[in-house]
């Protein structure tokens, strides 16, 4: 795929570091990516088996300092950083590699994100 390598770097490092702290110690995270060669696309997901997102924040899950929880997020991640600015960056990144983003999650389960992005 054609993309700027630093954007890009910066997108899955948002998307990994979310996932690392918001998975309790003993949980996983998995990265995998599939060629869709015949759609032309990459398809990268970004899985855990952290604490999840309720279903009512997802629509907003990529506005600019939008929080699920603050409260939940420093109980959870035993940390009061974070601006929310993370997923409204990478989706800005995905966007101007005409890509999409999906999130699929269940709380006290894991959230799965996936990124479609344009290949060669």
């Amino acid at each position: 795929m054609l993309g700027d390598r630093d954007q890009l770097t910066r997108l899955f490092t948002n998307l990994l570091s979310n996932a690392v702290q918001y998975t309790p110690s003993g949980g996983k995270v998995q990265v995998t990516a599939t060629h869709h060669k015949h759609l032309g696309q990459l398809e990268i997901q970004v899985q855990d088996t952290g604490i999840g997102i309720p279903a009512e924040a997802i629509p907003n899950l990529f506005d600019r300092f939008y929080r699920v929880d603050s409260a939940r997020s420093r109980k959870q991640a035993g940390t009061t950083s974070g601006s929310g600015l993370g997923l409204a960056i990478a989706k800005t990144i995905i966007e101007a590699h005409q890509g999409e983003i999906q999130v699929d999650s269940t709380p006290n389960q894991g959230t799965c994100f996936t990124v479609m992005l344009p290949s060669l």
